[in-house]
Formats: C-alpha cells, sequence, structure tokens
C-alpha cells in the first residue's frame, strides 16, 4: 500500500511514536490529521500538519463530537492508533477505577472514535486501520495486570476488525513492539515501573510500523521489531 496522497489519521499524535509516525507519514507525501488530548500537547505536533483536533479518550461526549466533525470534514484512507498509558501494578493491588482508566485510554476509546470513521473509511478502496498494542498482548509480564488487560482487548478488538473487514479489502495492522525509549513508564498513571533493560529507539519503531503498513503485514510481532 503506497502512503503518499492517503489522507491519514493519527491517533494521539502529541505522544513520542505518534509525532514520529506522523513525521514518516509526512516524508512519505500522506495528509495526516492528528489529535491530541489537549491544546497545549497538540501544540506539539508537527508544525506541518494544519488539521489538529483536540479529543479527550475518556470522555464518551468528546469522541462523539470528534467523529462527528472528522466525518463531516473529510473521508481517510486510515487510522493509526497511537495513543496509550500505562500503569503498574499486582492484580491485588489494581484499583478497579485505575484500570478502568488504562481500558478507556489504550482500547474503548480509541475502537469508539475509530468504529465510528468506519462507514466512509471502507469507502476508500483501500483502507487501513493500524494500531500499537505491544509485546504485552503476545507475552504476559507480572506487576502489569490492568496494562496488560488493555492490550489484549485491544487485540482482540482489532482480529474481530480484521475480520469483519476483510470482504471490505480493510487492511487491519496490529504492532506489537517492546519495550521502546518513548519515556511512557517515567509517566505512569499509577504504580511504580520496574527496572527495565535499554529498550529500542522509538524512530525506528515508528518506521517499522509504516513499513508494516506499506507491505500489508497483519501482525508485526515483536520478534519482527
Amino acid at each position: 500500500m503506497k502512503l503518499s496522497g492517503k489522507r491519514v489519521l493519527v491517533v494521539g499524535a502529541s505522544g513520542v511514536l505518534g509525532g514520529l509516525i506522523v513525521d514518516g507519514l509526512l516524508r512519505r507525501g500522506s495528509e495526516v490529521w492528528a489529535t491530541a488530548s489537549s491544546l497545549e500537547s497538540a501544540e506539539r505536533i508537527n508544525p506541518a500538519v494544519k488539521q489538529r483536533v483536540v479529543v479527550d479518550l475518556t470522555n464518551q461526549g468528546s469522541i462523539d463530537a470528534t467523529a462527528q466533525y472528522l466525518n463531516q470534514k473529510a473521508a481517510f484512507d486510515g487510522v493509526i492508533l497511537a495513543a496509550g498509558v500505562v500503569g503498574f501494578g499486582t492484580v491485588a493491588d489494581t484499583d478497579p477505577a485505575a484500570a478502568q482508566l488504562l481500558q478507556q485510554i489504550n482500547y474503548l476509546g480509541p475502537a469508539s472514535l475509530t468504529g465510528k470513521l468506519l462507514p466512509s473509511l471502507v469507502q476508500s478502496g483501500e483502507a487501513f486501520v493500524a494500531a500499537i498494542s505491544g509485546v504485552v498482548a503476545e507475552k504476559i509480564f507480572p506487576g502489569m495486570a490492568a496494562y496488560t488487560a488493555s492490550k489484549w482487548a485491544l487485540r482482540g478488538w482489532l482480529e474481530s476488525l480484521r475480520m469483519e473487514g476483510k470482504s471490505k479489502g480493510l487492511l487491519v495492522v496490529e504492532a506489537r513492539p517492546g519495550h521502546t525509549e518513548t519515556g511512557l513508564a517515567t509517566r505512569v498513571k499509577f504504580g511504580k515501573a520496574p527496572a527495565m533493560p535499554t529498550g529500542m529507539q522509538p524512530a525506528h519503531v515508528a518506521e517499522r510500523i509504516l513499513q508494516g503498513i506499506e507491505a500489508g503485514e497483519s501482525t508485526i510481532g515483536s520478534e519482527l521489531f
């Protein structure tokens, strides 16, 4: 799939990986639209992106309003889900409200927004949805119960979307990179991050994801990064 000339929405474009994905799309000649969680974070998006939208993935009203606005303004060829938060804790130690926050931002919010864009998305003829689940969607690690659950939920949703969109020619890409030096572990929503070895460079991960979309890969497993 050629990304040149494609209109692509990047959800979570103000983050490290999201921002690098935006940069890679721009280099390829895509028309990029981008979301951020606040006006302040939207300022971090590449200034070459003219269409920036603030959406609160924890608020269904914000998601609904954003989807309505986007559907009125444009039809997209692709959506890349790069928003995400992390928290650490055992099953016994994790508060249900904290776990729900991770589910909402890592799975429920992006899934809801994407679902509302699908009708126009699948009409483009060569459309895709790509999302970053991470290595935790294929391997279980202790002390990450809620985070792991949110990413497995995202994985299951992507697999369902892949089956449902196959007849419409929709490409669904799930990326499962291992630990990446985005600084996410320093911005935890709860708990404390364990000591981790040096991770992969974000630029490498972002580029590999875009290459996977171009190659039509359905799953980019952790071993492929």
